[in-house]
C-alpha cells in the first residue's frame, strides 16, 4: 500500500539539555511508528547535539540573530515556531509538515495520519475547548480581549476553540495557512493580548480556516503535565543505551518494546507542595560548599 509521505519536524533552542534530550527521544520514537519515506527534520540553535543521527535525519542549525528576527517586531518568543514551519513549507512545497514539541512521543503507527494530511486535512493535537469556556486565568483574560474583534477577517465569537499546539499537522495543500496563523499572530500581539497562549491561539485559528480541525493524540502523546517525570524516564533510557553502546536499530527496537502509555502524561501538582518546595529552595540553600584545592 502507498502511503503518502511527510516531514517530521521538530524545533529546540537554547542549552537545556533536557529540551534536546525529550526531542532525541520523540525522534527514536518516531523511526518506531513512522513510515520509512517519512523524514524527520530538526531546527537546532546547537545542531552538533544531533550528530549521532548521522545521515538518518536532516538537521537545519539556526542561530541566535536568527531566533531574534524570527521573534518579530512585538518581541514575541513563541513566534519563532511558525517562522520554522514557513521555512520547511518553503524548501518542502510538495511535503505534509507534522511539527512535534520536543515533549511527545509515538505510540502508534502513523499511517492514517498521513493519509488525513494528504487529503487535506489540517490537525493539531487534542481540541482544549471553546474559548468562551475555558476557565483558567489566561484563557479567560484572552476571551474577554478577543471577543467580538475581527483578525484578519477571522471573527471572534463563541465558536472560536483553543487546540493544544504540541502537535501541528499541516496539510500540504494548505501550507499557505502559515501566513494566515502568522498574521494573526502579530495582530494579536498589535493588539496587547495576553502572550502566553497566542502563538497556540494563532494556530488554531489560522489552521482551522482552511480545514475544520481534528485531533491527533490518537497517534501521538503530549506529556506537557508531567515532564519531570518523563525526564527522568528518559534520561535513564539514554544513558542505558549509551553505557551499553546500542546500536541504532537496537534503540528502536528498545522502544517499540516500550509501553509508553502506562507513564502518565499530565498530574495534577499540590500548589501547596510547589510553594513550600520554592520557598524552601529560596531560603534553606546548601551552605559552605568545599572544593578540591590543588597544590
Amino acid at each position: 500500500m502507498n502511503i503518502p509521505s511527510m516531514n517530521i519536524v521538530y524545533l529546540v533552542f537554547g542549552n537545556n539539555l533536557d529540551h534536546y534530550q525529550q526531542v532525541y527521544f520523540s525522534i527514536y520514537t518516531a523511526f518506531a511508528y513512522k513510515n520509512p519515506e517519512d523524514k524527520i527534520i530538526v531546527i537546532a540553535e546547537d545542531a552538533s547535539l544531533f550528530s549521532s543521527f548521522e545521515d538518518k535525519i536532516e538537521v537545519i542549525p539556526i542561530n541566535r540573530e536568527t531566533i531574534t528576527e524570527w521573534e518579530g517586531e512585538h518581541k514575541f518568543f513563541w513566534r519563532v515556531k511558525i517562522k520554522a514551519l514557513e521555512l520547511i513549507a518553503k524548501k518542502y512545497p510538495n511535503e505534509s509538515i507534522l511539527y512535534l514539541d520536543g515533549d511527545t512521543f509515538f505510540y502508534q503507527k502513523t499511517d492514517s495520519l498521513s493519509k488525513s494530511l494528504q487529503s487535506g486535512q489540517n490537525h493539531m493535537h487534542i481540541k482544549e475547548g471553546k474559548l468562551s469556556l475555558l476557565s483558567s486565568k489566561t484563557e479567560k483574560l484572552m476571551w474577554q480581549q478577543m471577543k467580538g474583534k475581527t483578525y484578519h477577517n477571522v471573527r471572534i465569537d463563541e465558536t472560536t476553540s483553543m487546540w493544544n499546539a504540541g502537535l501541528i499537522g499541516i496539510s500540504n495543500q494548505h501550507l499557505e495557512s502559515l501566513q494566515l496563523t502568522l498574521n494573526v499572530n502579530d495582530a494579536l500581539c498589535a493588539d496587547n493580548v495576553t502572550r502566553r497562549l497566542i502563538e497556540q491561539m494563532a494556530f488554531s485559528i489560522g489552521l482551522n480556516e482552511y480545514s475544520v480541525l481534528q485531533p491527533a493524540d490518537d497517534t501521538v502523546g503530549h506529556y506537557w503535565g508531567n515532564k519531570q517525570q518523563w525526564n527522568t524516564i528518559i534520561d535513564h533510557f539514554l544513558k542505558e543505551t549509551f553505557m551499553k553502546k546500542y546500536s541504532f536499530e537496537q534503540i528502536i527496537d528498545k522502544v517499540k518494546e516500550m509501553d509508553l502509555l502506562q507513564n502518565p502524561i499530565w498530574v495534577k501538582e499540590s500548589n501547596t507542595q510547589r510553594k513550600l518546595r520554592s520557598f524552601i529552595d529560596i531560603f534553606y540553600r546548601d551552605k559552605r560548599p568545599v572544593y578540591v584545592i590543588t597544590k
